[in-house]
Parts: structure tokens; C-alpha cells; sequence
């Protein structure tokens, strides 16, 4: 069997987004019986290394690449932006490791898939006589300038974020040397392809398209469920409470709703924004009745809001692609959101709605229309429900993996 080099700098049985990322990667392949050789940080090596054992994948070796005390303990934080400079410093070492064990076992495949930053690069670069794979990776998707008034004070950061994109583009050694020596390219959005193929090492023929989006693992045995409609139409919001994930457009949509739509709104997550809630619940004239903020809750209550709402409204300005929507399908909620970055493929018609956005006011007003239309129309509802865990069930990470494997491994 074939031996692999998988490059996972967030890697986690335990928690989700890139962590999940890596974790079902490594997983995955050594599970299709790969030998498997995954660097990663040290921060969940323990769990890792715990949860290796209890699967028994003695074909799966865990590589934490570590740093001195200073850098492991206060620049290994995920919540601040010193994270940054840890990942800097580790792909930077982690080459070098790459080379090393590639000299010791030399793989027959080095895959990057963690993190999925296009514009960073892999540090697998370095290696010979080897394929290697590249994603899937995003990073392309930028702002629309009509959704500034609902970044504030960070809207500065979304204009260095383009800024630094294009200097990496054409100044970061770790990409253009990725680019160059990549065999297969996987982006997960349009707007990562359409990036790419800006680059003057952009190869025809050797990108292709592939969510990093997939059903986790503890949530593949769902049964489907037909939600009866109730007199309480619950919409469940998901996330971090940061300005890209757009939590002010969904509550200003909810200001355009007429008065007979008798909703019920569920925010679960928290972050920066989390002290504005309770201001932009006045500021868009709300009913604070109708809206319930939970915050962080544990991972078995947020199934338990996933199993009782109605439909599932994520509209975010800027993201990669969605793992929140594609828990929602898991329990066949139908999903409202825009139609940009990941979310254009991971929902499609049949699984909710999907909104193309105008203006500041418009795109708002469009996502009310839509909401009133879940709520008005408990056939279309339904058949959306239906649509929406079919495909969740059939994007399960088992599945992503062998699709992978068959074509490029």
C-alpha cells in the first residue's frame, strides 16, 4: 500500500472546522489502509494519539512538529492573531521534517489539506520524487464592498486582506514554489480557481474542484426526520460572532418580515460581536422575545437545536465554504443562504434558497423574502428537507476520500 505524507497543522478529533479538516483526513486514508505520516502541531497531539489508539490504525504515525515553550504556549492560540506567526514558523520547520522523513520512507504521496489557505502555501514544496497534492485549499473569496456597513471598524482588515493576497500572490517563496511543484491543485470555491489561474505558474489541466466541506463522522447515522410544522417557525443561526459570517444582515433581514411570519430566531456561537447582539436587536426594531441567544453550547445541545429548527439561515459576506450548513442537511434542515464562495455548491436549488447578492438594503430584503417563503410554503419546505439530507448523507467525508483517492492517488 501506498505510504503517505499528510501536512495537517490543525488537526483534532474533537473539535471542528480545520481541526475537523485534518483529523477526518488522516483518519480517512489510513482507514482505506494507506501508511499514513501526519505533521501537525502539538496542541491536540494527545488526542489524537488517544483516539489513533481506540480506532486501532497502528498505520496512522503522528509527527508533532514542535517549538520552543514560549511559541507553543502563546502563539498556538487559534483565537488570536499570533496564530498566524505559529503557522509562519512551522511550515517553515516543517519542511525541513518533510524532507526528512521523505528520505527515511520515501512516500509515494505528500498531501496538504490543513491549513486550507491558498495564499500560504504548503510545506511540502521541498520534496522529490513524489506526487504531490495541493487542497483542497481556499482563500480566493473577497468582500463585496456593498456589505462594509456590517464590518465597521474591520472593514480596514478586509482591504489588507486584498492587499496581502495580491503581494502573496507574487512575493511568498512557500506558494510559488507549491504552485510549481504541485501535481494536482484542489480549490474548494470559484474564486480560489479564478485566483489561481492569475498565477504565472498556474498549470492547465491540473486544478480541479473539491469542497472542504464534508458530514462529520458522528453525524452519519442520522435518521431523516419530517419536521410537522408548528405554530413557532425556529430559525437556527451557527457560528463564531465575527463580522464575515454577516450575523447583523440576517437579524436586519428579520426587520423586513410582515408581521404574520411567527418566527422564532436560535443564534448558537459567540465571538468579538457577541456584545452587539442586544444592540442590533434595537437598532432593526426586533422583538427580543423572538430572539434567543445561547452562545457556545456543548456539541450534543447544538444537535438537539439542529433536530428541532425549521430551517437553517447562514448568510456570510466572506467564507471558505459552510461545515455548519452541512450539519444543518444532516438533519434535513433546509438552508437559507448567499449564493458566493462555498455555499454556491454545498446547497444546491433543491436543498433551500440561495441569494445572489445586489445591494446593502436589496440583499437584506431578499433574504426576508426568502424566509417568508420557507415559512409560507410548508410543501416546498418539506421536499427542501428532504433534498438537503440526502445530499449531507451523501457527502460524508468517507466518501470525499475515496473520491480523492480514485482520481489522484
Amino acid at each position: 500500500m501506498k505510504r503517505v505524507l499528510l501536512s495537517a497543522y490543525a488537526c483534532s478529533p474533537y473539535k471542528g472546522s480545520e481541526y475537523c479538516v485534518g483529523w477526518s483526513w488522516a483518519v480517512g486514508l489510513a482507514s482505506k489502509g494507506f501508511e499514513v505520516w501526519c505533521i501537525t502541531n502539538t496542541e491536540d497531539h494527545e488526542d489524537c494519539e488517544k483516539e489513533k489508539q481506540e480506532l486501532k490504525l497502528d498505520n496512522l504515525h503522528f509527527i508533532p512538529i514542535k517549538f520552543p515553550f514560549v511559541a507553543d504556549k502563546y502563539w498556538l492560540n487559534n483565537s488570536k492573531k499570533v496564530i498566524y506567526a505559529h503557522y509562519f514558523l512551522w511550515k517553515k520547520k516543517a519542511s525541513n521534517v518533510a524532507v526528512s522523513l521523505h528520505e527515511k520512507y520515501n512516500f509515494d504521496i505528500a498531501h496538504h489539506v490543513s491549513y486550507g489557505s491558498f495564499q500560504q502555501g504548503s510545506s511540502l514544496y521541498k520534496l522529490d520524487d513524489c506526487k504531490i497534492i495541493f487542497g483542497p485549499v481556499g482563500g480566493g473569496q473577497m468582500s463585496l464592498p456593498i456589505f462594509k456597513p456590517y464590518f465597521g471598524s474591520s472593514w480596514g482588515t478586509e482591504i489588507i486582506r486584498k492587499y496581502m493576497s495580491e503581494f502573496l500572490m507574487k512575493y511568498n517563496t512557500s506558494l510559488n514554489e507549491t504552485l510549481k511543484k504541485a501535481d494536482v491543485i484542489l480549490t474548494v470555491n470559484e474564486e480560489t480557481k479564478t485566483l489561481l489561474k492569475t498565477s504565472k505558474y498556474y498549470k492547465e489541466g491540473h486544478d480541479f474542484s473539491v469542497s472542504d466541506s464534508a458530514l462529520p463522522k458522528q453525524f452519519e447515522g442520522n435518521q431523516f426526520n419530517a419536521k410537522e410544522p408548528t405554530e413557532e417557525f425556529r430559525i437556527l443561526w451557527v457560528g463564531r460572532l465575527i463580522p464575515r459570517r454577516g450575523l447583523e444582515l440576517s437579524l436586519k433581514a428579520l426587520s423586513f418580515l410582515p408581521e404574520y411570519v411567527n418566527f422564532k430566531l436560535i443564534i448558537v456561537g459567540d465571538g468579538e460581536q457577541g456584545g452587539k447582539v442586544q444592540g442590533w436587536i434595537k437598532k432593526y426594531k426586533l422583538d427580543p422575545s423572538k430572539i434567543q441567544h445561547l452562545g457556545w453550547i456543548p456539541y450534543s445541545q447544538v444537535h438537539e437545536e439542529y433536530e428541532n429548527a425549521d430551517v437553517m439561515l447562514f448568510c456570510p459576506l466572506r467564507d471558505t465554504a459552510g461545515l455548519q450548513a452541512t450539519e444543518a442537511m444532516g438533519f434535513g434542515l433546509p438552508i437559507i443562504t448567499m449564493n458566493i464562495s462555498g455555499m454556491r455548491t454545498i446547497v444546491t436549488e433543491d436543498c433551500g434558497i440561495k441569494i445572489t447578492p445586489t445591494t446593502t438594503d436589496g440583499t437584506a430584503e431578499d433574504i426576508a423574502n426568502a424566509i417568508e417563503h420557507m415559512y409560507s410554503n410548508p410543501d416546498f419546505r418539506k421536499k427542501a428537507s428532504e433534498q438537503a439530507y440526502k445530499r449531507a448523507m451523501a457527502n460524508t467525508w468517507e466518501n470525499k476520500i475515496d473520491a480523492v483517492t480514485a482520481q489522484f492517488y
